[in-house]
């Protein structure tokens, strides 16, 4: 669990890197930055959280496209209405390849 902060120190990164952490993904950021970043295709870096550590303090960083939410179509939670996905063809309603290619079009985007 981690706390929802608005700003992230260097430290952490480096913190979150030596602690085995492979990745980080957060939602907070100002909207001018967000819509930067989008337009640059800059939501996903390799954060160095300290130079003197070099790659060692090296964290695969990405901010969530949907904020908390997920990609349009693709909500599974409980109040949701987006179909599931099923993956086994003997059942009704096999829709993997659909599915899939709606969700390669909405990461596309």
């Amino acid at each position: 669990w981690h706390i929802d902060p608005f700003g992230h120190s260097a430290e952490q990164a480096a913190l979150f890197a030596k602690m085995g952490f492979d990745g980080f993904f957060f939602s907070r950021i100002d909207y001018d930055d967000f819509q930067r970043r989008e337009d640059k295709q800059t939501l996903e870096i390799v954060w160095r959280g300290s130079p003197s550590l070099g790659n060692q303090s090296d964290l695969f960083t990405g901010v969530l496209y949907y904020h908390y939410g997920a990609p349009p179509g693709f909500c599974f939670d409980w109040r949701c209405t987006d179909p599931p996905i099923q993956d086994n063809p003997k059942l009704p309603g096999y829709n993997v390849k659909q599915r899939v290619a709606l969700f390669l079009e909405r990461v596309k985007q």
